[in-house]
């Protein structure tokens, strides 16, 4: 086939074993979830690597520090991480997410939450969570 969406492939593969796979990160190693949806994106977006491919989803698993991306990978494939999804996309839904990026942060003090849309708003995320955004691409200290 041709055309946008057959240059895109994440339009024809989709993203449901990645997002099972991020969800089952997010309940059994949360300190590793965000390592592990950065290095799905970069992927992604910048590799064109099928993230839904299962060798593919342990190889960011692995990279993102999951201490086991085989045993992350079956637990993505239950009930547990399916749930979580549905979880996480109900909640979207309900705080009424409209697009992507689409953040949701806590603030550290009051523990109220804040959500965002677009990467124009990053620098307003930081302010709420007490952290100085200084581009998407800082110089190195």
């Amino acid at each position: 086939s041709s055309g946008l969406f057959a240059e895109y492939g994440v339009f024809i593969r989709g993203s449901l074993p990645t997002l099972k796979a991020l969800a089952a990160c997010q309940i059994h190693h949360p300190e590793c979830l965000e390592e592990m949806t950065r290095q799905a994106w970069l992927r992604l977006y910048s590799r064109d690597i099928d993230i839904t491919d299962s060798d593919n989803v342990r190889s960011f698993a692995a990279a993102a520090g999951v201490p086991d991306p085989e045993g992350l990978f079956e637990l993505s494939r239950g009930d547990e991480a399916r749930q979580q999804l549905i979880d996480n996309t109900t909640e979207a839904l309900d705080s009424k997410c409209f697009g992507a990026p689409w953040y949701t942060v806590e603030h550290p003090v009051t523990g109220r939450r804040e959500k965002f849309f677009g990467h124009d708003r990053v620098e307003m995320l930081g302010w709420v969570i007490g952290k100085e955004y200084k581009g998407h691409n800082p110089p190195q200290e």
